[in-house]
């Protein structure tokens, strides 16, 4: 049972803990259950590149493929590998993704495709005239204007040849079973890395998003292309946001007081998700966590100082507890599941025992510099690549009344 008081680092120790315990390379029988009996090759793409090139390799022993990731790390012998740049897409990966394009067409059978978050930027060859600079400014420029994921990745398609199912054109008439290790919830999953072997709508147009927030494109958009018939393939979920957080709950659950697990809306910004979680916690009667996964936007934020999504998150939800009349003790974390967290760290906690001075809070949110401010504070979670992506994710505890 939990004691009266909570550390703030025991919240990130834990999530990280839950993180850990549910890796992609952990899915074999998930990937068998839904691929079927066989798969003659197999694609693994994006930040859980190797982990889900494990779990394949485990589910159709001595099966072939290709994993194209972010980061080095050990694939099976049979795999080969190709990494390539994140965030942004560039040279490299416009290269990388002319070579996957090759394999395809070259190896034959059944394929399986693992994908995850990060293969939006890996997977890159844009259309029409645009160039690549161009495409990665544009992207740049909805996400500091606050867009979702959902808006970005449907321009994203919209500048490219080989998303939102582009890469069934290399296919041919192979069968294409999509295995998602997602990182947005169950109704979003096939917009994971863009979807580039799932034919998906955003159901909007690029021309309705820019406009909605007066963005003028460098150039004309390409044309709309066709949407390409995939008879053969299909796709199925192996883990998501949701499930992760979950799981996280249930890790708290065992510490005694009342788990709250909460919804992230998609697009929502930072601050008023930190006023969210605040009167949330404050109108909960006794001691309770409040558990949400999700990525909050921070419009006019590109991080290019030192901070990101979990960092600023963090500084928004202490400024929220200093600005209300919260009479309790509390403790919050937001740990970035990928081990990244923006340009520094990979997240951040705070509580009542070690939150910043407001005014110093202020600062490094308006100036985008959340990262040192929490390693000025010691609270500062290190930089370190997990090989999963599920989100970002927090826990919020409220404790006993302050005497």
């Amino acid at each position: 049972m939990l004691r009266e008081g909570l550390e703030p680092i025991e919240i990130s120790t834990r999530i990280r803990t839950v993180l850990a315990r549910n890796g992609p390379e952990r899915c074999s029988k998930r990937i068998l259950d839904g691929a079927g009996a066989f798969s003659a090759r197999v694609l693994c793409l994006g930040k859980a590149a190797p982990a889900l090139a494990k779990a394949a390799e485990k589910a159709f022993p001595g099966v072939g493929g290709l994993v194209y990731g972010t980061t080095k790390a050990p694939v099976p012998r049979s795999f080969r590998a190709l990494w390539g740049d994140h965030p942004l897409p560039t040279s490299r990966n416009l290269e990388n993704t002319g070579m996957v394009r090759k394999w395809l067409r070259e190896s034959r059978g059944r394929l399986l495709v693992c994908l995850s978050g990060g293969t939006s930027a890996l997977i890159v060859e844009p259309a029409g005239d645009w160039p690549l600079e161009a495409k990665r400014e544009l992207t740049i420029t909805l996400f500091k204007s606050g867009a979702s994921i959902r808006e970005v990745n449907t321009v994203r398609s919209r500048l490219s040849l080989v998303k939102a199912g582009g890469l069934l054109a290399d296919v041919g008439e192979s069968e294409v079973v999509t295995a998602i290790w997602s990182d947005v919830g169950p109704r979003d999953a096939m917009l994971t890395g863009s979807g580039p072997t799932i034919p998906w709508s955003g159901g909007e147009s690029a021309e309705e998003i820019l406009s909605r927030y007066h963005i003028e494109a460098p150039l004309p958009l390409p044309p709309r292309r066709p949407r390409i018939p995939a008879p053969n393939a299909r796709w199925f979920l192996l883990s998501d946001a949701i499930r992760f957080r979950r799981l996280v709950a249930d890790e708290f659950r065992i510490l005694g007081p009342k788990v709250v697990e909460t919804a992230v809306p998609e697009g929502i910004g930072a601050r008023e998700l930190a006023a969210r979680i605040v009167e949330k916690v404050s109108r909960t009667r006794g001691s309770c966590f409040l558990v949400g996964v999700g990525e909050a936007t921070v419009p006019g934020g590109d991080f290019s100082g030192c901070g990101g999504r979990c960092s600023h998150l963090v500084a928004e939800t202490a400024l929220a507890v200093l600005n209300s009349d919260f009479g309790f003790k509390w403790a919050f974390a937001a740990v970035a599941t990928d081990g990244v967290d923006g340009s520094a760290g990979g997240g951040a906690f705070t509580g009542s025992n070690c939150v910043p001075e407001k005014e110093r809070l202020i600062q490094a949110v308006e100036s985008f510099e959340t990262a040192g401010l929490w390693r000025d504070a010691g609270t500062l979670l290190p930089r370190r690549p997990t090989g999963n992506n599920l989100r970002d994710a927090w826990v919020f505890f409220r404790g006993a009344a302050r005497p």
